[in-house]
């Protein structure tokens, strides 16, 4: 699924690292198992006691569900709060499903909210089958914020951690790593500073897109003209909503993430506007080949060095 919903940072190398902070806590909930098919990187979590499958979507500022597995799931409809979302395809409402429990590798999950409820939209995916595989949701940010996540995808694992009174280089990894300080602007959005073709750009990680995507603001900052993109392959893509939107493949000179160069990566291209407003997507082709740690308790992104 693709996309969703100038202070520039600088990119922290491999520098000698600082102990974590006096107290620090580092405590390790669960690890589950996840999967890649068709660019998804999905996961198993158990809705009222039942398995389901959702993709893994640190872009997505809430949670959702189908209307096919709200009946199969045996959802009650939230009768007065509904959701309103924004994604290229165009704008979703409809009533909130009420689930009366979500569980992840045993770990019961609420909401980052006061009530600490377990709602979920109820929207329209562009996929819901790969492969065989039965797509019934995705797990956003409103679930996922309230751990540090450790997402090894050659590892098929993602670890949830409990992070407390930490700063500095923390991690429990065995090998090197690069930490890069990340911005959350609107909802815990992760925006990530990256730099394409010798440009500065903020880029929102997104492990629900199957593809890396330059927006409308990142175009403009590339001075990427439609002649620039004529001659490159196109497709129609949809996202969250009923509209289709088209993107053009096209090749850059590198791109720079966490101190480590991609050479000529080929990336989406379309001028659509992001919320929060950033330049570009990082999405699940970026994660494809890497271990990362996203921190939301400190906002910090670390890049396992391969």
């Amino acid at each position: 699924m693709i996309a969703k919903t100038g202070l520039f940072l600088l990119l922290a190398g491999l520098s000698m690292p600082r102990p974590a902070a006096a107290g620090c806590v580092v405590d390790s909930k669960a690890t589950i198992p996840l999967e890649v098919t068709g660019g998804a990187i999905t996961l198993p979590l158990e809705v009222n006691g039942i398995a389901a499958t959702f993709i893994l979507d640190t872009g997505a500022q809430r949670s959702l569900v189908t209307e096919e597995a709200v009946h199969h799931l045996g959802l009650a409809r939230d009768e007065w709060v509904g959701t309103t979302m924004r994604g290229v395809g165009g704008i979703e409402s409809r009533p909130n499903a009420d689930p009366r429990s979500l569980t992840l590798g045993g770990v019961p999950l609420v909401r980052r909210t006061v009530t600490h409820d377990t709602s979920l939209t109820v929207g329209i995916l562009p996929r819901t089958h790969f492969a065989g595989l039965v797509i019934d949701g995705v797990l956003g940010r409103d679930f996922l914020s309230l751990f540090d996540l450790d997402i090894d995808v050659p590892g098929n694992r993602l670890t949830l951690y409990q992070v407390h009174d930490c700063a500095g280089r923390f991690l429990p990894w065995q090998g090197g790593y690069a930490s890069v300080p990340v911005t959350l602007p609107d909802e815990d959005a992760l925006v990530v500073p990256v730099t394409l073709d010798g440009t500065p750009l903020r880029a929102m990680l997104d492990t629900g897109a199957s593809a890396s995507l330059v927006a409308a603001p990142g175009q403009f900052r590339l001075g990427l003209q439609p002649a620039s993109l004529a001659g490159d392959p196109s497709d129609q893509v949809s996202g969250l909503g009923p509209h289709m939107v088209t993107m053009h493949r096209h090749t850059f000179h590198s791109l720079r993430v966490g101190g480590q160069t991609i050479d000529t990566p080929v990336i989406w291209v379309a001028p659509v506007q992001l919320r929060p407003i950033v330049d570009m997507l990082l999405g699940a082709d970026w994660l494809a080949h890497r271990r990362i740690w996203v921190s939301f308790a400190t906002r910090q992104l670390f890049v396992a060095t391969r």
